[in-house]
């Protein structure tokens, strides 16, 4: 049996020519060559301080000119030009709103029954009625700790079975040292992880929006209830 090498390589690679196998190969190395430099050069320490520079001087120019509350109304305004055409409208509205909410408006105090009132709210307006005649009430818990005498304060739709798999809202309320009927929100926990990690701003309820809010702001809370036998958690029930 004769077996005729050369003319197979040669076959082989008028196939290969005619599938562009070796041109494609080629390309196809060329392009992840070239997305790879960019990705390094966008990554690069260097670009990454130009950037921050530019952004920095074009930014904090106006804090010394206007307030706090008129700079992150600033912020939300480049926000909405930055993701103009990127993003779904109604989401860039949303996100808009939830910015200007937390960075914007600013109370000057609090009740904490105010607060509880607004969670009442939010369930009345977010569970249908037969869930309402079944629950009947939704869970709040106001406890004083016993060593630091600061509030945990619980919100959720249902009691939980135990601490462990509470996926509610959870804030501690530290008081003033110089009055104790005053304090504001120490640490916030909503669906059972911590503030930074939370914070998706096109998926915010109302509730959760207020009590960032009062915790970026360092909002004064008036304690005008320290136990939930003060707070009415029954759900508005339609006869």
């Amino acid at each position: 049996m004769n077996i005729d090498i050369s003319k197979i390589v040669i076959d082989k690679i008028k196939d290969m020519e005619e599938k562009k196998v070796v041109e494609n190969a080629i390309e196809e190395t060329i392009e992840k060559t070239i997305i790879k430099a960019a990705k390094d050069a966008l990554e690069g320490y260097s670009l990454k301080c130009m950037i921050e520079g530019k952004f920095e001087k074009e930014v904090s120019g106006i804090v010394s000119q206007i307030g706090f509350t008129a700079y992150n109304g600033f912020i939300v305004e480049k926000f909405k030009q930055i993701t103009e055409g990127v993003i779904n409208k109604d989401i860039q509205d949303k996100i808009a709103k939830t910015f200007d909410e937390i960075l914007v408006l600013k109370r000057d105090k609090i009740k904490l029954s105010e607060i509880c009132d607004a969670y009442r709210d939010y369930m009345n307006d977010n569970t249908d009625e037969d869930e309402k005649y079944d629950l009947e009430y939704f869970y709040i818990s106001i406890k004083e700790d016993e060593k630091y005498h600061w509030l945990d304060v619980k919100l959720a739709k249902e009691e939980p079975q135990n601490s462990y798999d509470f996926d509610g809202i959870k804030f501690t309320i530290h008081r003033s040292y110089s009055d104790k009927n005053m304090g504001s929100i120490g640490s916030l926990r909503i669906g059972g992880y911590s503030l930074d990690k939370t914070l998706n701003f096109g998926n915010m309820s109302d509730i959760e929006r207020l009590l960032v809010n009062l915790k970026y702001n360092d909002t004064p809370i008036e304690i005008d209830v320290e136990s939930e036998d003060d707070i009415d958690n029954y759900f508005d029930i339609d006869n």
